[in-house]
């Protein structure tokens, strides 16, 4: 069994030679119902002595390590900036995009082993978090997407919804694009309330031949972000890198053992902070040719934020040049410029898919308006005419004058409510003969939005007025588009997760338009910023809504572009850390407790809060010395801990909360 993130991560895990499926032995492992397997054989896979072996030796260093015995080790916390930012599909990253890329994973296992055409049933069972939401989540359109061998970064969004209505009624599955087998949704989809012991989203494959017999079976976790976890393979399986073929996967992403020294006598021995390979001068020409054949790894290694703090002064490096080297050990620096634009260019997509959708309601029985559009209608209608234009010219243009675009929400309502009825606007109307009760507003121009009130009344009613935030609302606009995107599973990048994609689109779309003299190069110091953080989160606590609530999410994404913000404004490390703290300090104990199992209420808003929530905390940051009472080592245990004492209920399970307090359906707009 693989640690849970909750428990603080171990330095490195030895990998197995190669992924293997499950070897399943007795009918209890699939944990289906005894009737089930009444007339199946099991058989089995076998699996290289060479894998048993390491993954045997792996176990026992975990179990050293937590007795606090055995060899020391190097918690460091770097991974991939393109592993934390990946492009994916809505509405989930932990229960569609890592699903999705199970299946994938599963189906590509099964045609290196060459039993893809032996199999002629399949059996899927959901357990914990994934059966309480996973409806309302799209978990099985995204699973039976990856056994048809599609990947959530290439799969074309708009044919998904009609894909999986054809799957249910043709009750046919293409097994990786080839196999087509039979597949009854009722009956080869199980639900399963209780959770696994390794991580809150499992979810259980396994394939039959023509006579019943057992091909292969295997468990996945969906340990958020997108992030994969296979247990044959245990945590060496997708838990820092996102590829499908692991062999695909550059070493210096896929290798476990950074900052390790591994002698042929197998003694494992820790280097300093950054690594430090030998020199190749002297020695044997059997050492000279064992260290050539060694990765490339990144060269600086830094395992909380007090070490990151201390490599970007030792080496004269922001923290956004110490993570671009970081990626060169197994990239160039175009590739790394390339991919970080490309990020950015899915992102700035989505917020123009967002602000210029005709949809007048998001998928599901919520029937949830969508707002981004009349939103950033608003803000180009001169509402504030005061207003600096943007540096640059928007890359999202205004909505054409011919537009069909859903109706109107009135300026003077608000955002939620539409225009009241004109009977009550006026204060002479035939139905109200003395002013009282609900009476006309007083803002200049006409009428306005109703007041509720007395004029006679000793308190003095509030004349309506309207309140000039314009930062505030188009990181609200921005943040509601990417996340209305990612409720109806459009195309967006997993910012660190799906749930909280809006808040680091947001803020960096700000930048860019209203602050950036040199766009490229904040775009790539706000991104590299941010996924140092970040990094710190995955390796130091969880940014999954299943282990942490919705502060592993929201909350994470508000310290990572709080981060990315004060880098852009040219801020130093330290006043970086203090706001990435300050963004996660005012999260810690955020629940997730979304509305009928969807990520829409209270999700989309929070994304909006949570953007507004970054700027402010990176303002004091910048207003500061650097100098705080918290460290962001020391919030970053706190949220593991808060996470660890957390009622399931609050984890991504719609058993409590708004969840269970909201009506449904709703038949008021957004909220």
């Amino acid at each position: 069994m693989i640690r849970s993130l909750l428990v603080r991560p171990a330095a490195f895990l030895l990998a197995s030679s190669r992924r293997s499926l499950l070897v399943v032995q007795s009918r209890r492992h699939l944990g289906l119902t005894s009737s089930s397997f009444s007339s199946l054989k099991p058989s089995l896979i076998p699996v290289s002595s060479e894998s048993l072996e390491i993954n045997e030796q792996a176990k026992k260093a975990l179990e050293e390590e937590e007795r606090g015995e055995g060899i020391p080790r190097s918690e460091h916390a770097v991974i991939s900036t393109f592993d934390l930012f990946s492009i994916g599909v809505g509405p989930s990253s932990s229960h569609t995009v890592g699903p999705m890329r199970a299946g994938k994973i599963f189906v590509t296992d099964l045609v290196h082993l060459g039993l893809l055409d032996k199999v002629k049933t399949l059996k899927i069972t959901l357990y914990g978090s994934l059966a309480a939401t996973g409806k309302g989540h799209a978990t099985p359109e995204a699973i039976l997407m990856g056994l048809e061998n599609d990947d959530p970064e290439t799969i074309e969004t708009s044919t998904i919804n009609s894909r999986y209505l054809s799957i249910i009624s043709e009750k046919r599955l293409s097994l990786g694009g080839t196999r087509n087998i039979h597949y009854d949704m009722d009956k080869d989809m199980l639900w399963k309330m209780e959770a696994l012991p390794t991580h809150p989203n499992g979810m259980r494959f396994a394939v039959f031949d023509e006579n019943g017999d057992l091909l292969a079976v295997n468990v996945y976790y969906s340990v958020g972000g997108g992030f994969v976890v296979n247990e044959r393979t245990q945590v060496d399986e997708n838990l820092y890198f996102r590829s499908i073929d692991k062999s695909a996967a550059a070493p210096a992403r896929r290798d476990k053992t950074h900052g390790i020294v591994l002698p042929e006598a197998g003694v494992l021995e820790k280097i300093g902070g950054e690594q430090e390979l030998p020199s190749s001068e002297g020695g044997s020409e059997e050492e000279t040719d064992h260290k050539k054949e060694m990765p490339k790894q990144p060269p600086f290694l830094f395992h909380n934020a007090q070490s990151l703090e201390a490599l970007t002064r030792k080496h004269n490096l922001t923290i956004a040049q110490l993570v671009w080297n970081n990626e060169l050990s197994y990239l160039t620096d175009q590739e790394v410029s390339d991919n970080l634009l490309r990020i950015w260019s899915v992102m700035d997509e989505c917020i123009r898919t967002g602000v210029m959708s005709t949809e007048e309601v998001l998928p599901g029985r919520l029937r949830v308006r969508r707002r981004a559009a009349t939103l950033y209608r608003r803000l180009f209608k001169g509402f504030y005419p005061s207003m600096p234009s943007p540096s640059l010219p928007p890359s999202v243009s205004p909505p054409l004058s011919g537009s069909t675009f859903p109706s109107a929400l009135s300026i003077q309502s608000g955002f939620n409510s539409p225009a009241p009825p004109s009977a009550y606007l006026s204060p002479s109307s035939p139905s109200s003969s003395k002013p009282t009760g609900l009476v006309a507003g007083l803002g200049p121009g006409g009428p306005r939005a109703l007041v509720v009130g007395s004029f006679e009344h000793a308190l003095p009613l509030t004349p309506w007025r309207s309140s000039v935030f314009p930062g505030i609302d188009w990181l609200s606009c921005y943040a509601i588009a990417v996340n209305e995107v990612n409720a109806a599973g459009g195309r967006v990048v997993t910012a660190p997760t799906n749930g909280a994609a809006g808040v680091i689109p947001a803020v960096l779309k700000y930048i860019v338009e209203f602050i950036s003299d040199d766009p490229e190069r904040d775009v790539k110091t706000f991104l590299l910023t941010a996924a140092a953080i970040g990094m710190l989160y995955k390796r130091g606590a969880t940014i999954s809504a299943a282990e942490g609530g919705c502060m592993a999410e929201v909350g994470v994404a508000s310290s990572m572009a709080a981060a990315g913000f004060v880098a852009c404004m040219g801020g130093s490390p330290k006043m970086i850390l203090q706001a990435a703290e300050v963004g996660i300090e005012h999260s810690l104990g955020l629940t997730c407790d979304p509305v009928d199992g969807t990520v829409q209420v209270p999700c989309i808003e929070r994304n909006s809060l949570g953007a507004v929530k970054a700027v402010t905390a990176a303002q004091l940051a910048l207003a500061g010395d650097g100098i705080h009472s918290v460290s962001l080592d020391e919030a970053i245990e706190a949220m593991r801990m808060t996470a660890r004492d957390m009622s399931t209920h609050y984890k991504e399970t719609s058993l409590a909360g708004l969840a269970t307090t909201v009506r449904i359906p709703l038949s008021s707009p957004g909220c």
